[in-house]
């Protein structure tokens, strides 16, 4: 049986969130400009574009701004 000790669960703790960090980061990237136009169609890539951000404002509670 393996043994794991606390740094080296600490080190694939760093690794998820770093991987999840960068999935992020890449999606959110494409907030503005996609879907990319090409001569075979749209193209999204790999993560896809995301959903459009929806903001509900305190100051306005029934009025919502896309971004």
């Amino acid at each position: 049986m393996r043994h794991l000790d606390g740094a080296q669960i600490v080190l694939y703790a760093f690794w998820l969130f770093f991987f999840g960090l960068i999935y992020y980061l890449r999606r959110e990237d494409k907030r503005e400009g996609y879907p990319l136009e090409s001569e075979r169609g749209p193209v999204q890539g790999f993560p896809a574009v995301p959903e459009t951000k929806v903001f509900k404002t305190a100051h306005h509670p029934g009025q919502e701004s896309h971004s």
